[in-house]
């Protein structure tokens, strides 16, 4: 049975979200001859790899800004408890907060300079 365009971006929307997960995912890994294998990925340990390396990214621009936890939830307008749980892999930072994070790291002067 074919799904219809409307649940196509229902189902699209909710995963975006973060209200659905997705039941599967394929991961494309370059095959070493200019071509890419599709490897099948358990959905729930590719988010836990991501949110490890979205954790370690957190840190770094903490600290590359010199910063307690404290400060920097202050900094960025979230609670102390939000950042914790962003260095601890449990929660995923938003699409904005994660465009500031990169550039705090990249650039930590830039961001003082500009709060």
């Amino acid at each position: 049975m074919k799904a219809t365009l409307k649940e196509i971006i229902r189902r699209k929307a909710a995963l975006i979200s973060g209200t659905a997960r997705p039941g599967r995912v394929t991961q494309l890994i370059p095959d070493g001859m200019g071509g890419y294998k599709r490897r099948s990925v358990n959905p729930e340990t590719l988010r836990k790899g991501q949110a490890a390396n979205y954790a370690a990214g957190v840190s770094a621009a903490r600290e590359k800004l010199g910063l307690t936890q404290h400060e920097m939830a202050v900094l960025l307008g979230i609670s102390p408890r939000t950042l914790q749980n962003w260095e601890q892999g449990q929660r995923e930072p938003d699409q904005a907060a994660k465009i500031l994070l990169r550039v705090a790291a990249k650039h930590p002067r830039a961001v003082l300079e500009a709060v």
